[in-house]
């Protein structure tokens, strides 16, 4: 059973998470109404779009800060957008002469 500071703290929680994913959701649906109302090469649209794309990476950053930054179980709220696993590639495996691309001098 959770204390009252628990549950305020969760309930804070969800809201921001609620607030940010709305925010992201309507500049998206903004820069697409953009696209199908004044055509994907407007004039309009080109000089907003990277702006609108930046603030939803903005946001996005904000989310992944929050979550990293607080205790709180993120995945109970975003359901299936927050991963819970990454995935590394595998090493590169290069031919030719082994060399380091840091500072090489004496």
């Amino acid at each position: 059973m959770g204390t009252v500071k628990d549950i305020r703290e969760k309930a804070y929680f969800e809201e921001v998470y609620r607030e940010l994913e709305g925010i992201k959701v309507r500049l998206t649906s903004l820069r697409e109404d953009l696209g199908r109302t004044y055509g994907n090469d407007s004039k309009l649209l080109i000089a907003h779009d990277r702006h609108l794309v930046e603030m939803v990476a903005y946001v996005d950053w904000k989310l992944q800060i929050l979550e990293k930054g607080t205790s709180f179980d993120w995945k109970t709220v975003g359901g299936n957008n927050i991963e819970s696993d990454v995935s590394v590639r595998p090493p590169e495996i290069t031919t030719g002469p082994d060399f380091s691309g840091g500072y090489v001098g004496g």
